[in-house]
């Protein structure tokens, strides 16, 4: 039986902050009018169907919030006023970058896992966006930053494994699972388990 963290995801009320964590994973933001979207593509239906919950409990969901892509699936809110100044502080100019006062929590963790976490050999794997891309670098730096200031230090993985940051010993296992909360519908093996 795990017992989940009183400042994990669990039991953390959703902020649309925690949409970074979908930045950490991959995920980018389009403006549109007076609106913003964030959109991420993620492997598997069950993740996207995750995501799709998080953005109704966030009352950002639109009516295509799940789309087919070529690698899996797009899982996107809606255009919405609110997300607006999320996207401004991740665009600089037609690009994107990591913002000044980034900081993640519990739920951006959270929806970090559902969109690209995943056991493997070693531990448990976060996948960040990868690329040569200067930006991905940035993102990339500021998640295992992140990590180790949520009591989760990771081991940093380049291209081959990659990228991203695995989670390797029991203690650290055990503080990523009392964070993330309890698997998504449909998880499985993909979420990390508690240590024995």
């Amino acid at each position: 039986m795990t017992q989940f963290s009183l400042f994990g995801a669990a039991a953390a009320t959703p902020t649309l902050d925690d949409l970074d964590g979908l930045l950490l994973a991959g995920g980018g933001w389009v403006r549109s009018g007076p609106g913003a979207r964030v959109s991420v593509v993620v492997a598997d239906r069950w993740r996207a169907d995750a995501l799709c919950a998080a953005f109704a409990e966030l009352d950002v969901v639109g009516s295509d919030a799940v789309v087919t892509a070529s690698s899996g699936f797009g899982a996107r809110t809606a255009f919405s006023p609110a997300l607006l100044p999320h996207a401004q502080r991740w665009t600089r100019g037609a690009g994107q970058g990591l913002p000044r006062s980034f900081r993640l929590g519990p739920g951006g963790l959270r929806l970090w896992a559902v969109a690209a976490g995943r056991r493997d050999e070693a531990g448990y794997l976060l996948a960040t966006a990868a690329g040569d891309d200067p930006t991905h670098h940035a993102i990339h730096l500021a998640a295992g930053a992140q990590l180790s200031q949520l009591g989760v230090a990771a081991v940093s993985l380049g291209a081959r494994g990659g990228p991203g940051w695995r989670v390797t010993s029991s203690r650290r296992l055990r503080r990523l699972v009392e964070l993330l909360g309890p698997a998504p519908d449909g998880a499985g093996t993909a979420w990390p388990a508690p240590p024995t």
